[in-house]
């Protein structure tokens, strides 16, 4: 899961999104391939909606567009690092987490929460 710029200066994703498959990720040059925006496959055949899709590089979970109740996320309900915190079913206790939404950053915003590299929770 990569954030909402294309390759390593930070550039807009205007001309990148050509290159995205139908479940909305792609290759990098070395063949990982990744996602800029919400994974498609995984929240619609994988997992769901609002489901747990992973962790970002400072150990905090990434989930889908969508909160456990069935409501849309949008940047607009999140902080600066495109996340907030509050219990969720895998973490009844509450956690800092990310959302994808489909307005712009779409993931990770501003930085990370916490210190990338590490697991902080």
């Amino acid at each position: 899961m990569f954030n909402q710029y294309a390759g390593p200066n930070n550039q807009p994703l205007t001309n990148e999104i050509n290159s995205f498959d139908k479940y909305y990720g792609h290759p990098t040059g070395s063949s990982i391939y990744h996602y800029h925006v919400e994974p498609i496959y995984l929240t619609t055949v994988t997992s769901s909606k609002s489901g747990l899709l992973g962790f970002l590089l400072d150990g905090f979970p990434v989930y889908g567009p969508e909160e456990e109740n069935g409501t849309t996320v949008t940047s607009s309900h999140l902080d600066v690092f495109h996340g907030h915190n509050h219990s969720t079913v895998d973490f009844p206790n509450g956690t800092y987490h990310y959302h994808f939404t489909a307005d712009a950053p779409y993931l990770n915003g501003n930085g990370y929460y916490g210190t990338p590299g590490t697991v902080t929770q």
